[in-house]
């Protein structure tokens, strides 16, 4: 089997709720691409980019996965390749382009899918078994009032997730109250975790922090800026909740020196930001064997990257939230609750209910891209793209 052509999507959707975050409001309009590759044997495998924009991605973004694809990764890398060749064509992406790790997380999904449905077999089968139907969820708020808070999580409890996971970090003194105002809220049974992206200084971090400690969140994610491990290091000396690394920790080389710097106690991992599958099971190993925890969380995007994060999550036993609590994937609540929206771009995708995330059982990734669907999302001036051939 040999990879003979990529056809490249340029979409861009709009979701009804929105996410406010330490750095930026997420949802208002999400640039994202979607990728097919063509193999010579008529099987096709589909992945997905969504940076969620260049600050929050390191600089990556929709134009810039595109030229990767279009002008480095396909002509240098993958035509003529098996797609079976994972480790060879991972250490050749890496050889011909640095970085880029939302660009090569396409690739990766899209390879495992031709792989699976090559095999004739679900994704999750190929990635070690499922030991889960059904993923347990976080329900994400973003930054808003206390009073907008509590009542978000109050209804997200009552739909059956089993915690909550909180944007802060614009305000501290504010930023307690909000945490106050959900535990309330929820009651003392219910997972809170509250992610800072890198919105607080130091000593700032540690003062606010032990002040939450008092409403018994269970995680403090990325309390500080992305490149000061330092900072991160003498937060987690100083607060009694586990800190974990978010922003900082996209390749595995950076999660090496968070690990020797001592300076989180767990890890949010991406696999749509960090090489895929592929990566994906080296760093949740790596992580374990450090004596440390992974949890998991999705990005912004349509079913293609909802799947390759239920997937993940299924056949991963070692995702999880700390003190028996279960897996810990993360769904952006509404992400496929999009303006003027009548449905996936694929057929087959996962479901929500009742705040857990269940599998569609399919080959492959399951999923099927309706290309009748792409068309009202494409970017506004772009077109799809095909390098090489369609099968």
């Amino acid at each position: 089997m040999k990879i003979i052509g990529i056809e490249i999507f340029p979409l861009s959707v709009s979701f009804k709720r929105t996410i406010g975050e330490s750095y930026a409001t997420v949802g208002i309009r999400e640039d994202d691409v979607v990728i097919k590759i063509h193999t010579d044997e008529g099987i096709s495998g589909l992945g997905e980019a969504n940076t969620v924009g260049p600050f929050y991605s390191g600089g990556e973004s929709q134009g810039t996965v595109i030229d990767i694809l279009c002008n480095h990764l396909f002509p240098k890398v993958l035509n003529n390749e098996n797609p079976f060749n994972l480790d060879m064509i991972h250490r050749k992406m890496d050889q011909v382009v640095y970085g880029n790790t939302f660009a090569k997380s396409a690739v990766d999904f899209a390879l495992h899918d031709i792989i699976a449905k090559a095999l004739q077999i679900p994704l999750y089968q190929f990635l070690g078994g499922k030991f889960s139907d059904k993923i347990p969820i976080r329900f994400a708020v973003g930054i808003d009032t206390a009073e907008n808070i509590a009542a978000y999580a109050k209804r997200a409890v009552k739909a059956g997730f089993s915690g909550i996971k909180m944007k802060v970090g614009l305000n501290p003194v504010e930023d307690v109250d909000r945490v106050a105002a959900v535990r309330e809220a929820v009651g003392p049974g219910i997972i809170i975790d509250v992610d800072v992206n890198g919105g607080y200084l130091v000593k700032e971090a540690i003062e606010t922090l032990n002040k939450m400690d008092g409403y018994s969140p269970i995680l403090i994610e990325q309390p500080v800026r992305r490149d000061d491990l330092e900072g991160m290091a003498l937060v987690r000396k100083n607060v009694h909740v586990p800190i974990g690394a978010c922003e900082s920790a996209v390749t595995l080389s950076q999660i090496l020196r968070i690990i020797r710097f001592e300076a989180a106690d767990f890890f949010n991992y991406k696999i749509s930001r960090s090489g895929g599958f592929f990566r994906g099971k080296q760093a949740v190993h790596t992580i374990e064997a450090a004596g440390l925890f992974a949890v998991g969380s999705e990005q912004l995007g349509f079913g293609i990257e909802l799947a390759a994060q239920a997937h993940f999550a299924v056949s991963t036993s070692s995702l999880k939230l700390p003190g028996g609590y279960g897996a810990g994937i993360l769904a952006m609540a509404g992400s496929f609750d999009s303006k003027n929206f009548d449905g996936d771009i694929v057929e087959n995708s996962p479901k929500i209910e009742e705040g857990h995330l269940i599998l569609s059982e399919g080959n492959g990734l399951g999923v099927e891209l309706v290309e009748e669907r792409v068309k009202k999302y494409l970017t506004p001036n772009q077109k799809p793209i095909l390098v090489g051939k369609r099968n």
